[in-house]
């Protein structure tokens, strides 16, 4: 106890990161990448458009991504005169890195028990390097949709099933890449945390997402196959991202390696599931899955791109921030998504290559961290603690209510 006393206070953390993240953002928000960037070729049409048809462009008919990415690039035009297209795109993300914060910290708080350490998880996250990299060098939106990945888990770790198909919805209503945390959906239903029927919560939420597009005049048909549609538009299987399918990409025939990939997601994806029936059903074993999913379902599906294990890099940190011997993980997969997406600022270079050997490792260490996760020790016990709600480690939940 003295020993905490005489350590910085937490408060005080998250102010002193708070304000380098900040100077960082500041530092970041004119940087506009190559000529080949998305601001050259996607964005800056994208703002022009919304000038010249004001609220009708709320259809975004003229983006490959959702609506409500465009809702909010239309409240980014709103400051655009006076801090430029480049710095008002980025500034969107401002919130939502807050958010990813705060989740992170949450999450903590409510694995280990401890609110101190739950501030300086939230304090830590802030200055992730690639949150800041991805939301304020790239100007990309991962952090909005990862923020509302992040809250679904800490809804489902707090026994809040409803919410947490909310946020799985939200999150997949601006990127598919939610996916990703799928196998946790599907295991609080087999924990029975969970009733099958909730899960029409992630496509209603879609679904009302769309409306103001649809009120705005696009057609019910285009907005329900976005995203059948996004996956015509690369035909490669990786775009610059550290997994197997980088050095398959010349190798394998595009189609073959498609369906070889999806087929192996898809088993990954269920043995992951399966997994989980033999695990503690506590907080921190649904946190792990959740993690591994993160990190594993990016590395061996196809059509990957180098941003795309955004999601692992939050959700290690808060997996390494609430059992610190896992901190090697957190850190070899952000090596990993820095050199990846490094590939951004030098297409030349080919970086990814490199970045597979970090990702790999993480990868691995993920995998055997999932396998020697410690389960109850017969089925009998393990229907027993469902039945009870008994709480089995700190910061798990009753299983039912």
């Amino acid at each position: 106890m003295g020993e905490r006393e005489r350590g910085i206070p937490p408060n005080l953390i998250v102010i002193m990161m708070a304000a380098s993240a900040a100077a960082v953002a500041w530092a970041l928000l004119p940087v506009e990448g190559p000529p080949t960037n998305d601001f050259v070729l996607f964005i800056n049409f994208w703002m022009k458009s919304i000038h010249v048809n004001g609220s009708s462009s709320l259809a975004g008919g003229f983006s490959a991504y959702t609506p409500p990415y465009i809702y909010l690039l239309n409240f980014a035009s709103l400051i655009e005169p006076w801090v430029g297209t480049i710095a008002a795109v980025k500034l969107i993300n401002v919130p939502f890195v807050i958010s990813c914060a705060w989740g992170v910290g949450a999450i903590v708080r409510h694995t280990t028990a401890d609110r101190d350490r739950g501030k300086i998880a939230g304090a830590v996250t802030l200055v992730c390097p690639t949150l800041l990299l991805n939301s304020f060098a790239h100007g990309q939106c991962d952090a909005i949709f990862t923020s509302f990945l992040i809250w679904f888990v800490y809804f489902a770790l707090r026994n809040r099933p409803a919410v947490a198909c909310l946020m799985f919805g939200l999150a997949f209503s601006f990127k598919q890449q939610a996916i990703f945390l799928s196998p946790l959906l599907l295991t609080l239903i087999l924990w029975r945390r969970m009733p099958i029927r909730y899960l029409l919560i992630v496509p209603a939420t879609y679904v009302v997402m769309m409306i103001p597009a649809a009120l705005a005049g696009r057609p019910w048909r285009e907005l329900l196959a976005i995203y059948a549609r996004q996956t015509e538009l690369n035909h490669v299987l990786s775009m610059n991202a550290p997994n197997p399918w980088w050095f398959l990409n010349k190798l394998v025939p595009y189609d073959l390696g498609v369906a070889v990939g999806l087929l192996v997601s898809t088993a990954v994806g269920l043995f992951l599931v399966f997994r989980s029936l033999w695990m503690r059903r506590d907080a921190w074993s649904l946190l792990l899955l959740g993690t591994v999913a993160s990190a594993l379902m990016p590395y061996v599906m196809p059509k990957m791109a180098s941003r795309y294990f955004f999601v692992a890099d939050l959700m290690t940190f808060a997996l390494a921030l609430t059992r610190p011997n896992l901190w090697p993980t957190a850190v070899l997969v952000q090596i990993g998504s820095l050199v990846a997406i490094s590939s951004y600022f030098f297409a030349s270079w080919g970086p990814s290559g490199l970045a597979f050997v970090p990702m790999t490792l993480a990868v691995c260490l993920l995998v055997y961290q999932l396998m020697i996760a410690g389960g109850s020790s017969s089925k009998s016990e393990r229907t027993t603690s469902f039945e009870t709600g008994k709480q089995e480690t700190p910061g798990s939940e009753p299983i039912v209510r």
